[in-house]
Formats: structure tokens, sequence, C-alpha cells
């Protein structure tokens, strides 16, 4: 399977069911855990879901476009690392 075909069932497994675990999910999938993991980082890294140390979370639409314009929007007055929201250090030039 290719890994865009498993991102998108592994994803859509887990918006049905976010306490799937890497074992089941490999069963239903017919794949080993360590490429259900390898999805769900690369899912990670898209701004579809979120690892936390509770398991995953699906994150809103709202959160996806707001990690999204955070990351790609350089006048984005805002950073989201790690889940905690930073405001970015201005590069405004100082009157002498």
């Amino acid at each position: 399977m290719k890994e865009e075909d498993l991102d998108w069932a592994v994803y859509h497994l887990l918006v049905e069911d976010a306490e799937r675990d890497a074992g089941v999910l490999a069963k239903l999938l017919g794949c080993s855990a360590g490429e259900i993991e390898r999805s769900v980082k690369r899912l990670e890294c898209a701004m579809l879901l979120e690892c936390t140390n509770g398991g995953v979370r699906i994150l809103s639409l709202q959160e996806m476009m707001l990690r999204c314009q955070a990351r790609y929007d350089r006048s984005c007055p805002f950073s989201i690392e790690g889940g905690v929201i930073r405001a970015r250090g201005g590069s405004e030039e100082k009157d002498d």
C-alpha cells in the first residue's frame, strides 16, 4: 500500500475512534505497527492530528488552519510549538 493511501486509511480510522492503538490499526489495515507509527508521524507533520502523552488527538479544522498559518505565514504574529502558542519576536526597527 502506498504511504498516502495508508495515511488516508489511518486518519479515517482514527477519526472514527482515536483510542485505537498502532496494533489494532495494523490488524485492521493488514500492515505492521511500525508502518502505522510512521503514518501517524506523517499525519502529525501534515497538521491533521496531534500526538500527546494520552494518545492521538484529531485536530479541528480551525486548529489545522491556525497551525498552517503559524508555520507558513511569515507575517503571523504567533507560532505554535509543541501545543504552546507563543508570540513571535518582532523584527521592528528601532529608532535611534
